[in-house]
């Protein structure tokens, strides 16, 4: 009940904010810019000879795994800690007679919440897609019925391969109090992802590279991400709330 009456508090927060918004632009932005991708290029992706469901799907989740979802979830987690951070309102947050970890699993539940929104948002918004280019360009005659299962599947790996960097990014926005420090190391950790996402090495160990993983066509390596991801989360997860349990907050 404490946890949940946190959780309730700390959505209230989120009402007329960027953060909240943004649930919905992000993954906006690039169904528009695939919408005009395949609405200009059509002729290119039929002599491709690719089923245009999975063209349409794997073009989406390529902008959307490798740079648009590890900067927005950097974006969203330094929004959301900046409502703390801002006029120093740790000491009065702190002060209250709820547990630590309370609140911060609670604006890790936020973030993870938002994560999954957007994510759906992505896969159906994609389908929509088809469904409009299918009338608007007659040639690209993606076959019914609607790849639902794809849509769910999509949905899931994405969100469950973010968990590790977003409770990565979660931690470093708690513990810095400046929204540029936050946002710089998110930024630095993308562009290092973009950088080693063809490494067999280190691509499969860093955690903004595996959203990319969706579009991978080994099974395993699929698997591989989303263990990796979910068991990493829940490790950062612990340590997180221990470094916060036991922060000290200057007056």
């Amino acid at each position: 009940m404490i946890f949940l009456r946190t959780l309730a508090a700390e959505l209230l927060k989120l009402r007329r904010t960027l953060a909240f918004w943004m649930i919905l632009i992000a993954p906006g932005v690039v169904i528009l810019l695939n919408f005009f991708m395949f609405h200009e290029r059509s002729a290119y992706y039929i002599k491709q000879n690719r089923p245009l469901w999975d063209a349409l799907q794997k073009n989406s989740f390529v902008f959307w795994g490798i740079l648009m979802l590890p900067l927005y979830l950097t974006l969203q987690t330094a929004l959301l800690s900046a409502l703390e951070h801002s006029e120093d309102r740790w000491r009065n947050l702190l002060a209250m007679p709820v547990p630590r970890w309370a609140l911060y699993w609670a604006k890790l539940a936020i973030p993870c919440a938002m994560l999954l929104c957007s994510s759906a948002i992505m896969s159906f918004g994609t389908l929509l897609n088809g469904v409009v280019l299918r009338i608007l360009k007659p040639e690209l005659q993606f076959p019914a019925p609607l790849p639902w299962a794809a849509a769910w599947h999509d949905t899931w790996v994405a969100s469950v391969t973010a968990l590790l960097l977003l409770s990565v990014q979660h931690w470093v926005s708690l513990r810095f109090s400046s929204f540029a420090a936050s946002a710089s190391f998110g930024i630095c950790a993308t562009i290092t992802g973009a950088i080693l996402i063809n490494s067999q090495k280190y691509g499969p160990w860093w955690p903004w590279c595996l959203p990319a993983q969706l579009m991978s066509a080994k099974p395993e390596a699929v698997a591989h991400a989303l263990w990796y991801s979910a068991i990493g989360a829940l490790v950062v997860a612990v340590l997180g709330t221990i470094e916060f349990w036991r922060r000290e907050i200057r007056a």
